[in-house]
C-alpha cells in the first residue's frame, strides 16, 4: 500500500464520518416552516420528453464540436 492509497482512504473515512455525524442534526422549525418555500407541487418546467430531446441535442452538439476540432 503506497502513501496515496493510505491518504485518500483516510480522507474518505474522515469525510464519511463527518457526513454521518452532521446528518444527525435537523433544521429548526423556523427554518423548515417558512412562507417563501419553493412550491414543488407546481407543474414541472421540463417534461420527460423535453429533457430527452435537450440531452440528445446537447450530445449532438458536443459531438459536432469534437469532430470540428479533431479533424
Amino acid at each position: 500500500m503506497d502513501i496515496n492509497t493510505f491518504f485518500f482512504g483516510l480522507l474518505i473515512l474522515l469525510s464519511l464520518g463527518i457526513f454521518f455525524y452532521v446528518g444527525k442534526f435537523r433544521a429548526s422549525a423556523e427554518q423548515r416552516n417558512r412562507e417563501d418555500k419553493i412550491n414543488w407541487n407546481r407543474g414541472r418546467r421540463f417534461s420527460s420528453l423535453k429533457m430527452i430531446i435537450w440531452i440528445m441535442v446537447s450530445i449532438l452538439g458536443i459531438a459536432l464540436l469534437a469532430r470540428m476540432f479533431t479533424g
